[in-house]
This record gives C-alpha cells, structure tokens and sequence, in this order.
C-alpha cells in the first residue's frame, strides 16, 4: 500500500523511467533462462505501473519497448525456430496481448475515477457533495489549528425557493440551482470550497481567510447572486449565514450547526441578508 502512494506522488517521467529499468532487467533474466521457459508474462509489471500511474501513452510505449526486448533476448545462436518468421509471429501475438492488457487496465483505471468524482460531486450542479465537503472541512480545521490561521464558513440557501418550483416547475428549479452554483463557484478563489448541501442549501468555506475578508467576499457572492436571478426574472434572493473562527473547534458538526444556525437567523430576520459572527476564542464553541 505504501508503494502504491509513493508512485501516485512520483513524477510521470519516473514511473516511466521505473518501467524501463524493469523492462531491462527481465529482458536480462530472459536472456540467460532458456528460451523453451517463457517468462514474457513478467514484462505485464512494468507495462502495468506505467499504465496505471503515468498514462495510457505510456503503458502503450513500454508495451512496445517490451515486445522488442522479448523480440532481440530471443535471438539465439543456437536456438532454431520452424521458421525464420516464427519469433516475429511470436512478438507479434505478445505486443497485442500488452497492447490489449494496457486497454484494459487504462478501462478500469477511467472508470475508478469517474466513480470517485460521483462519490464527492453532487449530480445536478456538479459541486462538491455534502460528504466530500465535510472531509475537506476536517482536513481545513486541522490545517488551521496547526498553523494557527483563521477559517471561516457559510452556509446560504434560496430564498423562497418552492415559489419557483410551485410556478415555473422542477427543470426551471434546477436551472436555478445550476446557476447559482455556476455564479458562485466563479466568485470563490481556487482555494476555496462550495458544496451544494442538499436541496437549495449551499456551504462555503474559506481557508485562511479573516472576519473583514470574508465578509467583503460573502457581500460580493450575494450581490453577484441577486443580480444573476434579476436577469432571469426569479423572484428569489439569499440568506447567507457565516462565521469566522480565529481558532476552529475539532468539531465538524459543532462548525456546521453554528453557520447553519446563523443562516436560520437571518432568514428569520427578513431574509436576503448576511448574519456573519466573529469566533475569537476556542472557550466559545466549547
């Protein structure tokens, strides 16, 4: 499992680099085994590593690299094949079988992504879903603990949101949703993550980020938001709830239940409007 890792993290060039050395060194065994003991099979590791932790290219060129090697250690003096074509037929047949065990490893390595972007990505709007977003939180809070920097998260929703689906319909509600998402994620640094919660809740969390940062950044999002539902003629605005933590709790839901909380606040107090609090000390969330 540790190897795993430590080729996940090495460079393209090196795995590919690996595979070459390993290409050599069985093409070295194969040369002193004899030729009636096939050991061609062991040349799938090489190709495998490049495959699975460079890319398909890669995978596709060790194949190559590996037919011939297996080709030029055959070519013995005193070993007589049928036919003199015999051994090329031989490399042929091999650089198929690599070429095709490279497919299917390059299949199944796209298809373990895919599932793991499924696994963290909400389906209709393509943001971070509520689990991924909680393990991000986690990573983030101890990531401020430790080098002792603010951190600050919203939670907002729709106002009047069932309005929309009651008038217009589901597909218009999901347009909306898809746009705020859109609009949002375009106001937000790289560093910064959002998060649809679930149906027109959203969550924000800004690493590193103090009280009068976040709140210029949370200010923008909503003016930028309402003007986005201005042109499609929506009837709807947002309630954002946040708080800034100068030292973060280690508790996640202890985190989430304050911004939650304060997002309720504000939609209590007339909706449309940013409830953002300052969290000093860590005595606070205890």
């Amino acid at each position: 499992m540790n190897l795993i890792k430590i080729l996940e993290n090495q460079p393209k060039l090196c795995v590919i680099c690996l595979s070459v050395f390993l290409i050599a060194l069985i093409g070295w065994l194969d040369y002193y085994i004899p030729p009636e003991i096939l050991i061609a099979i062991f040349y799938l590791i090489p190709i495998g590593i490049a495959t699975w932790f460079s890319d398909k290219c890669g995978g596709i060129s060790t194949s190559i690299i590996s037919a011939i090697t297996n080709l030029l250690v055959n070519q013995r003096p005193n070993f007589h094949y049928l036919h003199p074509l015999v051994p090329y037929w031989n490399t042929i047949v091999i650089l198929v079988f690599f070429l095709f065990t490279n497919y299917l490893l390059s299949q199944q390595k796209l298809t373990l992504k895919n599932l793991e972007k499924l696994a963290r990505t909400d389906a209709l709007t393509g943001l971070n879903n509520r689990s991924f977003f909680l393990d991000l939180l986690n990573i983030e809070i101890h990531k401020s603990l430790r080098h002792k920097e603010p951190l600050t998260i919203a939670y907002f929703d729709v106002d009047n949101f069932k309005l929309i689906n009651d008038q217009f319909g589901h597909p218009v509600g999901d347009r909306l949703l898809c746009l705020v998402a859109e609009n949002a994620k375009n106001n937000l640094r790289k560093i910064d993550v959002i998060a649809r919660i679930g149906g027109d809740e959203f969550a924000i969390l800004l690493p590193r980020t103090g009280y009068e940062a976040s709140e210029i950044v949370l200010q923008r999002l909503q003016k930028t938001l309402s003007s986005a539902m201005e042109e499609q003629h929506w009837p709807v605005t947002f309630s954002i709830g946040a708080i800034t933590f100068i030292t973060p709790p280690t508790s996640v839901t202890e985190m989430i239940e304050r911004a939650d909380n304060l997002m309720y606040s504000a939609k209590k107090k007339g909706k449309n409007l940013l409830h953002h609090e300052l969290s000093t000390h860590l005595a606070d969330e205890c």
